[in-house]
């Protein structure tokens, strides 16, 4: 039987077409960044040890468990909105996620700064100065590993605002690392504890968002 044109311009259509990978569920993606992040904490963990209690807030003391719960929350949730921004149809999980986050590192900081408060520390150096550049930069850089993974899981699926989708990914990352920072912390002061360690996703997600925003991008459109 003669065919007709319309089924020969749908056949020259259809040779062009690349079958579409499926996109792993956003719940194994979440976990596996998460993985990823833990294992590098418990690395750092069995080199340096947790945090000495003689520093200020050590390990096991309220602020210190408090900041703890925050940032693996401000992780989990940063990575969770931004699997979720990169979905058509998750944007009530991503603002569930991201609110969740935000919520967590300021209830959490805000219950360790209480804590400080109502405790006299003698001795503490206080806050501010050039002692709380370590811990920002072991933050950031550490943050790199886990947003690179983060933002190629982004890519697999549709992202349609890749720039929110990069701030997320940016916040989460580097909750994730301050987590990590702040379990062998080395710098003294219980203000540093509280205040720098939760500042360090803030700044994670504003100074790596054009990049992160930028290799989405071009990952996305080499799909």
């Amino acid at each position: 039987m003669k065919r007709s044109s319309t089924d020969e311009l749908i056949s020259a259509l259809a040779r062009g077409i690349r079958p579409v990978r499926p996109v792993a569920p956003l719940g194994w993606q979440a976990t596996g960044v998460c993985a990823v992040a833990g294992a590098l904490s418990l690395a750092l963990v069995m080199l340096s040890g947790l945090r000495r209690d003689e520093l200020g807030a050590g390990s096991g003391s309220a602020p210190f468990l408090l900041t703890s719960l925050g940032l693996a929350l401000v992780g989990l949730g940063g990575v969770t909105a931004a699997l979720a921004s990169s979905r058509p149809g998750r944007e009530r999980l991503e603002c569930r996620s991201i609110t969740i986050s935000i919520a967590a590192l300021v209830i959490c900081g805000s219950a360790a700064a209480l804590v400080l408060l109502a405790t006299p520390l003698a001795g503490d150096p206080g806050w501010g100065g050039v002692g709380e550049i370590p811990c920002v930069l072991s933050g950031l850089t550490s943050a790199i590993l886990p947003a690179l993974i983060l933002i190629r899981l982004a890519a697999s699926g549709a992202p349609l605002r890749p720039e929110r989708t990069a701030l997320w990914a940016g916040w989460g990352a580097t909750g994730l690392a301050a987590f990590a920072a702040n379990l062998t912390c080395r710098t003294p002061g219980a203000w540093h504890e509280v205040l720098t360690h939760a500042l360090i996703p803030v700044l994670g997600s504003l100074l790596l968002v054009a990049a992160l925003g930028a290799l989405l991008r071009r990952w996305t459109r080499a799909k």
